[in-house]
């Protein structure tokens, strides 16, 4: 049934268009031809496909990895003209992405300890040292480029043979270039970080024979072999750290009194850094006690004789007689006695420890205070007012305790008050908005001209050209449509058109023009009925009113005859 009426349609409009002039037909094919066309373009344009960049900068081997990659999924992208920037549609980006770093891309063809994944009979020892130069090398780009900032990294080992006496070993060493994000500086930290991996991942490296330099050549690394020089470097980041603690501790206090931005504080730290070694000892004399005693007594008690004779040889010669002697009494006494005395005495030994602070300065810059008044319009005006001296005075007092300003050791401190240079952000906020605006306001009446374009195109265009086209055919089917009930009867009885049992509604053979016309107006009454019947009901009971007062008289007068006669 489908089918047939589908063919009669068709086989009617091959009859219309049949019909028609060539120079109508022609116009007909161009229309029909320009509203596919726009049409087709109108939503080509609204669904065209929202490129996103997948990755940026690549190198050639990345770029050419990632577009092979793209090619075997069939997803559509977009090179630039530099060529290392890939842009893919939006729906597919971070699932895209999640598959190339799945895939270990994009790598640079940097190659780790896969390389002995695969090997092959007959490899030299030369090969096999080689490779795993490159394995080494490889781990390390892989390992450096995870840290944050770093966008690609380069690494290269020069290892020496191993020589049979210790005198003619050489050190190995090792070069890195790194090149950075945008915006990105490496810290100290970072930088010996990433030398001391490097020397730690080679066997008999040292740091400070690892030299690490930026994209443009600058050296990141320091000579680390210099004693000096490091404890310099830490000496001074340790009192830029205190500098930082000191400042920071001042300007979150007041900043809850004068406002978020609206001090700065500055500290020069003196400290020092030597390191002292003092041993001291205290003797206490009056708490002196014995610790030992010893006495020693002697006593000697005796005679013995004396010399006598004449001095010479006579007194010596035989035969002479025997001198007198004298005898000579001896008493002798000695006393010996020892004290040894304990004194008390207390040994300090004090090691001081380096970074003591001996000096500090501290400089400190208020902003004025901000009042908001209202003019006579209503309009909120903002000023900077100075703070007050006693307002002055108590910062100082505050920060002085706050840092520990110790004045006996020279202690210095400086508040001023000065009005800060303020940045014109609201010009830039105000220019950013009207930016957005015109932007709205630009695809506003974008899309507006295309739908005024369209109507119009339909209105001024299509509309009269359907019209043109099919007034002559509108009206040769009210030429051959019958007018009346006679005419329609006679057409079906004398069948005169194909097909018209079909449009026409089938009449009986005899119709009853009052009949029918009493069937029209009862038809058109129900419809006004069931559209409005709360009027419907008031015209009702307006007819029921006009009839029962119009019938009143007639009865009266009716009956008066009668009464009469």
């Amino acid at each position: 049934m489908n089918q047939g009426f589908f063919g009669k349609v068709l086989g009617q409009i091959f009859e219309f268009v049949k019909n028609l002039t060539p120079g109508k037909k022609a116009g007909l094919v161009v229309t029909t031809i320009g509203v596919v066309l726009g049409t087709f373009f109108m939503f080509r344009w609204a669904g065209e496909t929202t490129f996103k960049p997948l990755m940026g900068n690549l190198n050639p081997e990345d770029a050419a990895n990632v577009i092979r990659v793209l090619r075997e999924k069939k997803i559509p992208f977009i090179v630039d003209s530099s060529g290392r920037n890939v842009s893919v549609p939006q729906e597919s980006l971070y699932e895209f992405r999640l598959e190339l770093a799945s895939m270990g891309m994009p790598q640079a063809s940097v190659v780790g300890y896969e390389v002995f994944d695969k090997q092959t009979l007959g490899t030299t020892s030369f090969v096999q040292k080689l490779n795993q130069k490159r394995a080494l090398e490889g781990e390390l780009i892989r390992t450096i480029n995870t840290i944050k900032g770093v966008k690609r990294a380069r690494v290269h080992l020069a290892l020496p043979q191993k020589s049979a006496f210790v005198e003619d070993q050489k050190k190995p060493s090792a070069s890195v270039i790194v090149d950075l994000e945008p915006g990105t500086v490496l810290t100290e930290k970072q930088v010996y970080g990433v030398g001391n991996l490097i020397a730690k991942a080679v066997e008999g490296l040292e740091l400070s024979d690892v030299a690490i330099v930026d994209s443009s050549g600058k050296t990141l690394s320091k000579n680390h072999s210099d004693s000096i020089s490091g404890a310099t470097m830490g000496q001074l980041d340790f009192r830029q750290k205190v500098e930082r603690d000191l400042e920071t501790r001042v300007e979150e206090m007041l900043s809850r009194v004068v406002g978020e931005g609206h001090v700065v504080a500055k500290v020069n730290a003196t400290v020092d850094f030597s390191q002292v070694n003092e041993t001291q000892t205290v003797f206490d004399g009056d708490g002196s006690a014995v610790k030992s005693q010893q006495t020693d007594s002697t006593s000697a008690e005796g005679t013995r004789p004396g010399p006598a004779g004449l001095p010479g040889v006579q007194s010596n010669t035989p035969g002479q007689p025997a001198p007198v002697a004298i005898a000579s009494k001896t008493d002798t006494k000695r006393n010996s006695e020892v004290k040894n005395y304990e004194v008390p005495q207390t040994i300090r030994k004090t090691q001081k420890q380096s970074g003591t602070l001996q000096k500090i300065s501290v400089a400190v810059v208020v902003d004025g205070k901000t009042v908001k008044t209202t003019d006579k319009d209503g309009k909120v005006l903002s000023k900077v007012d100075p703070w007050p001296a006693e307002k002055l005075k108590e910062f100082e007092q505050i920060v002085a305790s706050a840092v520990g300003i110790d004045k006996k050791r020279g202690d210095s401190l400086e508040i001023r008050n000065m009005e800060f240079a303020r940045e014109d952000f609201d010009e830039a906020e105000r220019m950013i908005a009207a930016n957005e605006r015109k932007a709205y306001v630009q695809n506003l009446i974008t899309y507006s001209v295309i739908g005024m374009i369209v109507a119009l195109f339909f209105l001024f265009v299509i509309r009269p050209f359907v019209k043109w086209v099919t007034e002559n055919t509108i009206d040769s089917v009210d030429s051959f449509l019958p007018q009346t009930l006679e005419e329609l009867e006679k057409m079906q009885r004398g069948a005169t058109l194909p097909g018209l049992e079909e449009v026409v509604p089938v009449l009986p053979e005899r119709v009853d023009p009052e009949k029918v016309e009493g069937e029209m107006i009862k038809e058109k009454i129900v419809t006004l009925v069931d559209s409005n019947p709360h009027k419907a009901a008031l015209i009702l009971r307006e007819w029921l009113h006009s009839s029962s007062s119009t019938r009143a008289p007639k009865d009266e007068g009716g009956s008066g005859k009668s009464k009469s006669a």
